[in-house]
C-alpha cells in the first residue's frame, strides 16, 4: 500500500514537471514575436581607447555629445591608416561612410589629397592612429568647429620597439547636424542589420544620423 502511494505521488510529480516544461517551452516560443531593437552606444575609456564602456541608449545622449561623437568619427575616418590597400580603396569609394558624411567637394578633395597619402602608408605596411587632443569647440561668430588632433604613424611593421612619428594639428569643420536619425528616408533596422562585418559593402552605423561636413580646413603644427 505504501509503495503504491509513493508511486502515485511520484507520478503526480512527474506530471507536474512535464506540464511546467511545456509551459516554459511555449513561453520561450512566444517571445519570438516580441523582439525589438534598441540602439546603444559604447562609451570608450580615456585610457583604453579600444575598450567599450557601459552601453548607453541614444535617448540618453545629449545633442552636444552626439555631435562630438560624430565629429570624432569623421576625423578618425579622415586620417587613420592600416597596412591594407583594400581598406583605403573601399573608403575612397562613392558609397563609403566618409563620402556619405561629406559634401561632394570635401570628399573629392580628400580623395585627391589625404587618401593618396593613406594609400602610400598602406602600401608600405605602415599604420596611423588618430586621437582627439582636447576640447572640440566653435569660436564666437564662426561657422567652423575646431578639432585638435594627434596623428601617430608607425613606419616599421612588426617592431614593438619602434616609436611612432607624431603630428599635431587642427581640423576646422563646417558641420550641418540635426538631432535624430534618418528614419524618414532610411530603413534603419534593415540598415543596421547589415552594418556589422560588412565593411566591403560600405555599411556603417554612423550614416543613420543627420550629419554632414560642408567645408573643411586643416591646420598643421610645424
Amino acid at each position: 500500500m505504501i509503495r503504491k502511494l509513493i508511486m502515485f505521488l511520484f507520478g503526480l510529480l512527474l506530471l507536474a514537471l512535464t506540464v511546467a516544461m511545456l509551459f516554459l517551452a511555449s513561453a520561450i516560443y512566444d517571445t519570438g514575436g516580441a523582439e525589438s531593437i534598441d540602439t546603444y552606444f559604447f562609451q570608450t575609456n580615456e585610457w583604453s581607447f579600444t575598450r567599450p564602456g557601459e552601453p548607453v541608449r541614444a535617448s540618453e545622449i545629449s545633442e552636444t555629445t552626439m555631435r562630438e561623437m560624430l565629429i570624432k568619427k569623421y576625423v578618425t575616418e579622415y586620417f587613420y591608416a592600416i597596412p591594407d590597400p583594400e581598406n583605403i580603396a573601399v573608403r575612397a569609394g562613392s558609397k563609403s561612410i566618409l563620402a556619405r558624411m561629406s559634401s561632394p567637394k570635401v570628399f573629392n578633395d580628400w580623395v585627391n589629397g589625404e587618401a593618396e597619402s593613406i594609400k602610400t602608408l598602406a602600401e608600405n605596411d605602415m599604420m596611423r592612429t588618430v586621437m582627439i587632443d582636447g576640447e572640440i569647440f566653435k569660436p564666437t561668430d564662426s561657422d567652423f568647429w575646431v578639432v585638435p588632433y594627434i596623428l601617430r604613424t608607425w613606419t616599421t611593421p612588426n617592431d614593438m620597439a619602434t616609436k611612432p612619428q607624431i603630428e599635431r594639428g587642427m581640423m576646422l569643420l563646417d558641420v550641418a547636424y540635426e538631432s535624430g536619425t534618418r528614419k524618414e528616408t532610411l530603413d534603419i533596422g534593415n540598415y543596421l542589420k547589415h552594418s556589422y562585418n560588412r565593411f566591403e559593402t560600405g555599411y556603417d552605423p554612423a550614416y543613420i544620423f543627420r550629419f554632414k561636413v560642408l567645408n573643411l580646413e586643416r591646420i598643421t603644427n610645424d
